[in-house]
């Protein structure tokens, strides 16, 4: 069994979504084997988005990611990676496939609800954060 790690963005808890994306992903057959209630720091969102650190929205972004509580997670079962990350869709949910979490309940880029882990080196990384 692989493993990915995932996290449920503050406009997901703001919403009270999270229950809905966590029933979605046991749904589609992963399994939550470890999951916590957190505040990311600058630190973490420099860690989990290091791509996204030369883009004007970065502030912003850092500002939205460390305004409220979020979820995070790591999930496992076989092809995980690439399972949530089907599951949770393109980061712009105006492009995400229909019935993703993204094209579902996401309002914007920016709060696009959920965040999985892209391959297995940013799950290592990204995991070690927090478990």
């Amino acid at each position: 069994m692989k493993r990915v790690f995932g996290l449920l963005k503050p406009d997901c808890l703001k919403r009270g979504l999270e229950n809905e994306v966590i029933n979605l992903i046991e749904t589609a057959g992963l399994n939550i084997v470890a999951m916590k209630m957190v505040r990311l720091t600058r630190t973490h969102v420099d860690a989990i988005w290091p791509g996204c650190k030369p883009m004007e929205f970065y502030e912003e972004m850092v500002a939205f990611s460390t305004s409220n509580d979020c979820i995070v997670f790591i999930a496992e079962g076989e092809n995980a990676i690439a399972r949530l990350s089907a599951l949770v869709g393109h980061h712009d949910p105006t492009q995400a496939e229909e019935g993703t979490i993204r094209s579902r309940f996401g309002t914007s880029f920016m709060e696009n609800i959920a965040h999985s882990s892209s391959d297995t080196e940013a799950y290592q990384k990204e995991s070690s954060l927090f478990f």
